[in-house]
């Protein structure tokens, strides 16, 4: 069988990226690997995909390894956002609205204009039990702080932006993405998790409703089961045979539900699948707080693409919120999210 033009083009594609020699032909594409790149897609250094060489096939392996290797490092675009207006003063209204200290005093002590860096992760996920679900969720994030941004995937389209070409990507990215991974793919898991609702109810649903048909079928077995022992033409050995199978009733029932919940069983994977790091201009505005006999100087972020203060990272578990709890510890305030607050002690 002949492999799809679509095929044998995305397999020179892959193998190029990857550092191979590719040359597509009619029905098949002939290729030079690096021996990596040859060890890793379980092929020989010089190969022939498709026609009377190595199949190229829709559910092929060689197509689900280079499908594999294609996807294990996923697309990453730079770009900047060109905003019309950065706001100059109003702040001290923004805390308490935008975000809340529910104790101490809050002071603004400055204003200062400044550029940093915002990336929306695009996540796959995929659940598997007996049926398959899957799709794309958008989670935005602050790269200094790890500061999820509510409704950046939709907001930042509807301003002027550019995109850097590879090779001419200014410095001014974060370097330290390690917490704004973290935090956004646990927002991914969750975002997951509700459009996955209705999928994990309806097999929750026909798992009981097997369930319930094992049961009533074992229950009538039995009582059937019972009825026919006691008929006077039964020898003694076949009256033994039917109470053995009378006692074994249980543990097969047992067994054909254990089934049932393998087969209802559902694993959800969730994987980075594109990213877009995004460069914005914003503004700064430095706070002290006091609380008790202590002060600390922070700073929050006006984001002129949100048009609010970005939310604060709580100092213990990196959860993100807009209600900031000062507490003091080993004298020094750290900031806090209500479930840490309630458990100072422990911090």
């Amino acid at each position: 069988m002949d492999s799809a033009p679509e095929l044998l083009s995305f397999a020179v594609q892959v193998l190029e990226k990857r550092g191979a020699i590719a040359e597509q032909h009619d029905n098949h594409v002939m290729a030079l690997l690096p021996s990596d790149l040859a060890r890793t897609l379980d092929l020989p250094e010089e190969v022939q995909l498709g026609e009377s060489g190595v199949p190229l096939l829709y559910g092929s392996p060689a197509l689900d390894r280079l499908i594999d290797v294609a996807t294990k490092q996923i697309p990453l675009v730079f770009g900047r956002i060109e905003v019309p207006y950065l706001k100059k003063a109003g702040f001290e209204r923004l805390i308490g609205q935008d975000i809340v200290f529910t104790d101490g005093q809050v002071r603004v002590t400055g204003r200062a204009e400044a550029r940093t860096s915002y990336m929306v992760l695009t996540c796959r996920y995929v659940a598997l039990g007996d049926e398959r679900k899957e799709g794309l969720v958008e989670v935005g994030v602050h790269e200094n702080t790890g500061a999820i941004i509510d409704d950046l995937e939709t907001l930042w389209p509807e301003f002027r932006h550019e995109f850097y070409v590879p090779g001419k990507v200014p410095p001014h990215f974060s370097i330290h993405l390690e917490k704004a991974i973290a935090n956004a793919m646990q927002k991914a898991q969750g975002l997951a998790e509700e459009k996955l609702s209705n999928f994990i109810n309806s097999m929750q649903r026909r798992l009981r409703r097997d369930v319930k048909n094992t049961i009533e079928y074992y229950d009538a077995l039995r009582n059937e089961m019972q009825a026919s022992i006691s008929r006077p033409n039964l020898s003694e050995a076949q009256r033994d045979e039917r109470g053995a199978k009378i006692r074994e009733l249980p543990r097969e029932a047992a067994r054909k539900i254990e089934d049932l919940k393998q087969k209802y069983n559902i694993s959800v994977r969730l994987s980075g699948a594109a990213a877009l790091r995004l460069l914005v201009d914003v503004v700064q505005i430095m706070v002290e707080i006091r609380f008790g006999k202590q002060s600390r100087a922070i700073h929050l972020i006006w984001n002129p693409v949100a048009r609010r203060l970005d939310p604060f990272v709580c100092e213990h578990c990196h959860e993100t919120t807009r209600r900031v709890h000062p507490r003091e510890v080993k004298s020094q305030i750290r900031l806090l999210c209500f479930s840490c607050a309630q458990k100072q002690r422990d911090i």
